[in-house]
C-alpha cells in the first residue's frame, strides 16, 4: 500500500474508533510526541487524547461523519461533519435537547509508521453558537 493511501486508512480508522468511544484503539494512530498545532499545548499524545475525551464528555453522542479525506504523501487532509445532541451545558448554553450540525477541517501529518504526528483543527463554532441560541442565526 502506498504511503498516502495508508496514512488515509489510518485517518478513517482514528475516527471510525473515535465513533466507536474507543480511545486506546483511538490514540494508537497518534504518535507519542503528536503535537496539536492549532491550539496552545505542549508536545505530547495526551494532549489530543485530553481534547478528544473532552469531546465525548460535552457532546456524549457526538459523531464524526467523514465528508471528504484528501491524502497526499505525509498529509491528510479532512472534511467532516458533526453531529450530536445538546445534553450538557455547552459554551454557557443550558442543554437544549437540539441537534446540532456543524463542519470541520482537520490537517494531519503522519510520520514513517503512518501515526499522526501534527494536527491542525478548524471547526465553524459560529454554526454551533448559532444552533444553540446564543447568536441570531442570520437567516
Amino acid at each position: 500500500m502506498e504511503i498516502a493511501a495508508r496514512n488515509k486508512d489510518n485517518y478513517l480508522k482514528a475516527k471510525a474508533a473515535f465513533n466507536a468511544k474507543d480511545m486506546a484503539g483511538c490514540m494508537s494512530f497518534y504518535a507519542p510526541d503528536h503535537q496539536i498545532r492549532s491550539r496552545d499545548v505542549g508536545r505530547g499524545r495526551e494532549h489530543i487524547e485530553q481534547f478528544l475525551t473532552s469531546m465525548h464528555e460535552a457532546w456524549p453522542d457526538l459523531e464524526i461523519i467523514v465528508e471528504h479525506a484528501v491524502a497526499e504523501g505525509d498529509w491528510v487532509m479532512g472534511h467532516c461533519t458533526t453531529v450530536a445532541t445538546h445534553a450538557k451545558p455547552v459554551m454557557g448554553a443550558a442543554p437544549t435537547n437540539r441537534r446540532v450540525r456543524t463542519s470541520f477541517w482537520d490537517l494531519h501529518r503522519f510520520d514513517e509508521e503512518g501515526r499522526i504526528v501534527e494536527t491542525w483543527n478548524l471547526i465553524d463554532s459560529l454554526a454551533i453558537m448559532q444552533q444553540l441560541g446564543l447568536l441570531p442565526s442570520g437567516r
